[in-house]
Parts: C-alpha cells; structure tokens; sequence
C-alpha cells in the first residue's frame, strides 16, 4: 500500500510540477490610461480656476512593480517546494523498485540527478511457488482474531507490476526504430524494390543451336581396322554425317563478402565427355540431360592475389585452343598471384594441382596410384594505352601417372588402373594385356610433361576494327624414348611438338546488329605433343597427330544474338603405324562444317 500511494502521488504531482515549471511568472500590471474629460458646455462667465497639479507618475509604476515582483517571489516559492516534492517521490519509487535508476535519472532534469546517488533500491521478492491443490485449501482466508476490522485475510498476495506510460512510449519508439532501421538496411520495407541479397548475385547464360557436317576422305580406312592399330574407339571414318545439336549453360556468381564468392553453372553435355557440351537432337524427343558443369569457390583478398577451389573454369592463360578445349573445366585449387610491375604492366604467376583420376586398391588392383596434374605458369601483359594490348606466358604442365604400365600373368588385371579414363585419338597406345587387340585395354606409352608458350597481340587504333593476333606453341619434354621401350617394348619414334596460330579481324566483341568478325588460322600438332584427351574437340573431330587450317566468322544480328559460321579441314601428320615397326601408316583425314545460332542472357 505504501507503494502504490507513493506512486499515485507521484502520478498527480509529477504533471502538476511540469506544469508549474513551464507556467511563466505573472507580468506587471500595465498603466491604465486615464480617462477622457467629460464634455461640458460652456458657462455664461469664464470663471478662475486655479490649476491642480497632477499626481506623480513615478509612484503609481513603483506600486506596480513591487505588486509583480511579491507575486513573482511566491510563484518561485510554490515552484521550489513542488520541485522538491517530486524528487523526493521520484527517490521513494526507485528505493520501492518500481522504478529503475536508469529511468529516474531520465525523468530528471541533469541538475537533479546528484539527489539519486545514495538511493539503494530495494531487492524483489522471490515470485511465489505455483501453489498446489491442498496448499490452496489451506490458504483459504480465516478469521483475523486480532484484528479490529471485520475484513478476511487472503491467502496470498499477487502483485501487479505498473510500468508507466513513459516507460513504454519508450520501449514503443526504441522498438519502432529498430525494426525501421533493419528494414532500410535489407530494404524489405520500400516499394518497388528486391531485397538486399539478390544486389551480391549475377546470372549469366548462353544458348547454341548447330548444325554440323562431318565429311571423311574416301581413303580412310574401316574404323574396325583403324582401332585395332591405333587403340582408338571411333565409330566412323568414312561415311559423310550431318547433325542437328543443342547446347545450353546457365551459371551464377553470388558475393559472399567483400572477398568470397562462389560460382555454379549448369550444362547440357554428358559425364563422360569433359571437351564437350553438345548434346544431339533426333533422340526419338527424348528429354536432353544437365550436368554439374562448374562448383567452385573464389578467394580475393587483394587486387593482386586470387584462390579458387572446386570444379572451376580454366585457371590458365591460354591465347589458342592447342592444349585445352574451350568447355573444359578443372577439379582442384589454383592460386593467382599479379604484381603490377609499372602503370603499364602487369605481371603475373599461377599455380594448380588437380585430381585426375583417385583411387582405391581392391584385390584385383592392390596398388593403384592416383593421377594428378600439377601446373605452373608465368606471364605479364604489357597495355601502354586503350589501343594496344600484349600479353605473353610460359608454363609446364605436368601429368602424374597417366602412363600404362603392362600386366602380368601372375596378376593379369594389377595395373588396369592405368588406363586412360577419357581419349580422343592421336597420342601413342600399347595393349597392356599381351597383344589381345582390345582397344579397350590400351594406355598411353609416354610420358607427359608439357612445355607451353602462348601470347596474343591486341590492335585497337583502327577502332571499331580490331586487329588480333594469337599463337600457342607446346612441346612434351617428359617423352623418353628409351624409358618407354623398357616400359612397353615399344620403338616409339618421338613426336612432340605442336603449334597453332589464328588472326582475328573486326569487332573487339560481337555484342549488337551488324557486329563482324573474320578469323583464319593453321593448327599443327604431332601425336604425342600434347595429351589428346584435353585438346580441342571440333577440329579433326578431336585429337592429336593433325595438321590443317581453319576459316570463319561472326555476324552480329541483334543485341546479345550472332551467327558463326566456320569450316575447318584436318589431316593425318604421320597416322598410326600398321603393326609393331611398320613403315605403313593409315590415312585419316576429316573436314568439320559449322553454322551456330547463339544468344547470351
């Protein structure tokens, strides 16, 4: 009880003193004019009157400001006295706990605040126990005895805590602003707008149609016969074909933080194939697939240094498409490290390892070992103004137990893991089955380690026309012909080197209507060069040991939409050899036509 009187005087005096406070004194009492003379008619006779002097003025204004400063003088009395009234029940409350320090202190004017110093509130009572049936019985109120009053004692005393009307306009308004203040952050709470995530997240995707002709010279040979030489898997060589294909990617780049993002795409495409994306047409309607084409993860915590880990796109510099075809994509880590060496140019150095083909030994191959590459490279690219641009590298890629290695009787399937998971054709084969003509049981003879030289020349001073030039040149320094006839027993005569070079004229990006491109370019590459499974897929129909040109070009036919049109003729350098030792080689020689339909988005 003494509680709640505290309080509701407090309730009625704390208004009446705010009121009192911002009550202006009482202003002086103004000079009242005096009154005009009565107009009187004019007597008969003038008669003298002698003048009467008019009271002093000063007097009456002394009167009236003594009259305001007494009246002034209480007010302040009243105000000081109600002033102290307040801060004393403001002091009670806080020693009963109704209200915090922290909110008395509010309620008061700066000047006061020194009065709650000393107050210690009090603690809270415990909440009572939830009382249970035969406690209730037994609470119920009897008869106070003692008592003078009539009234019955309860059992229990409930209290009600009263939160004033201050404290919650307070917590009203912090909570209103809190929630107003995440709303302009994630922008949920304005019209017309997405919400703040979708801002860190970048669709991109691209669509072909392609018509395709392959056309075989009349020379060439059974696939039956070339396969059973070469090790090949072919399933046709001479008869002319004409396909109908579809390609379709759709990827995203989402920011993670300022430093972290992450990149997916799909694709058409098969998951047997890592060259290609193509998917054919005239399945009977049959439904086409989507493949995981790319998963990654991508690290900038500088301008100059880059890490990406996951299924990533190709990580290397590569001007051509000598050593890697254009849909291949890595498993594995790469780091980028670009130092700016002058306003002019850029340095920089990547490194990678990549899991080609992992492993567990079973019974039948107690001693796999894993296949990995390995790849360093380093470059610089060198642009002193918008219309020039050069860029240069040097690299070594190296394959970590790709090559075959024979069977024995003893143990007739031990190194079958050394079997090439994925070829095109060209590189040196060798049954590692003693000779029984499975293609399907040939590996490579030779060793990889790829010595690779690109760069590509940027003219843009006749803009919009632009001149490109680009060249690749790769030679395998890890092929040993001596290690490879103790290997296979193989006299493997060396074929490694390979070059390809291409000139580009015309617009700098096909990106709008009447936008042209016109390229030409010869591609020369021996069998053993570089690895065949990884080289470009379109030209020879894939693979190695071929050597040729190639013509096309680009037509712009609307925003985002062009047309490639683009025909590329290959031969046989050398052809695989008709037996063990043989001078015979067999002919192979195929021409690609290509008209593509794409659009990006």
């Amino acid at each position: 009880m003494r509680t709640l009187s505290i309080f509701v005087a407090a309730t009625f005096l704390l208004p009446g003193a705010a009121a009192m406070a911002q009550t202006p004194a009482a202003p002086a009492p103004k000079k009242q004019p005096a009154p005009k003379p009565a107009a009187s008619k004019p007597a008969p006779k003038p008669v003298a009157v002698p003048p009467v002097p008019p009271a002093p003025a000063t007097a009456a204004n002394d009167a009236a400001t003594q009259a305001a400063q007494a009246q002034l003088k209480k007010d302040k009395a009243e105000l000081d006295q109600m002033r102290s009234t307040t801060v004393n029940l403001i002091r009670a409350l806080v020693q009963e706990g109704v209200l915090s320090k922290e909110k008395a202190e509010a309620m008061l004017p700066e000047s006061e605040r020194g009065a709650l110093a000393d107050v210690v509130p009090k603690p809270k009572a415990a909440a009572p126990a939830e009382p249970t049936p035969e406690a209730t019985a037994e609470a119920k109120p009897v008869e106070d005895e003692s008592a003078t009053s009539t009234r019955r004692k309860r059992g229990q005393t409930v209290r009600v805590p009263y939160v004033p009307e201050t404290v919650k306009s307070e917590i009203k308004e912090q909570v209103k602003q809190e929630v107003l203040a995440q709303a302009k952050a994630e922008r949920w709470a304005e019209p017309g707008t997405l919400p703040e995530w979708l801002d860190r997240i970048v669709w991109e995707g691209d669509m072909r149609l392609r018509y395709q002709g392959e056309y075989y010279q009349s020379d060439n040979v059974p696939p039956l016969v070339y396969n059973a030489f070469s090790g090949s898997n072919l399933t046709n060589t001479q008869q002319d074909t004409d396909l109908w294909r579809i390609r379709v990617r759709l990827g995203m780049l989402a920011k993670i933080t300022e430093t972290l993002g992450a990149g997916f795409r799909l694709a058409t495409g098969n998951l047997n194939n890592p060259v290609s994306t193509n998917s054919n047409l005239g399945n009977n309607f049959s439904a086409q697939q989507l493949i995981l084409d790319r998963a990654y993860l991508k690290w900038d915590p500088s301008e100059r240094w880059s890490v990406m880990g996951g299924r990533m796109p190709n990580p290397w510099f590569w001007p051509t498409d000598l050593v890697w075809d254009e849909d291949l994509n890595f498993d594995g880590l790469a780091g980028s490290f670009k130092p700016k060496l002058s306003p002019t140019t850029t340095a920089f150095l990547t490194a990678g390892a990549f899991p080609l083909q992992q492993f567990q030994s079973t019974p039948t191959t107690p001693n796999p070992q894993d296949k990995w590459l390995f790849g360093v490279q380093g470059g610089a690219e060198w642009k002193p103004d918008a219309t020039m641009r050069a860029k240069g590298a040097v690299a070594l890629f190296d394959y970590q137990n790709v090559s075959g290695q024979p069977n024995t009787i003893a143990q007739p399937n031990a190194n079958d893991w050394t079997l090439p998971a994925f070829k095109q054709k060209g590189n040196t084969l060798f049954d590692i089955n003693f000779g029984t003509g499975n293609p399907a049981a040939f590996a490579l003879a030779p060793k990889y380690r790829i010595l690779n030289l690109g760069g590509e020349f940027d003219l843009g001073q006749f803009d919009p026309v632009f001149f490109k030039f680009a060249a690749d040149y790769a030679k395998n320094i890890g092929f040993d012909r001596a290690e490879i006839r103790a290997r296979t027993g193989l006299d493997v005569e060396p074929k490694t080197n390979a070059y390809q070079a291409r000139l580009t004229i015309g617009a700098d990006v096909i990106r709008k209507l009447h936008d042209w491109q016109f390229f030409v370019g010869y591609r020369y590459l021996e069998r053993d060069a570089v690895l065949d499974a990884f080289t470009d897929s379109d030209f020879y129909l894939g693979g190695t040991d071929t050597k040729g040109y190639f013509v096309g070009g680009f037509y712009g036919l609307d925003r985002n939409v062009w047309l490639r049109l683009r025909y590329l003729t290959g031969n046989e350098i050398t052809g695989p050899a008709l037996g063990n030792g043989s001078s015979a080689r067999l002919p192979l020689a195929i021409d690609v036509l290509q008209a593509d339909l794409n659009v990006r988005f």
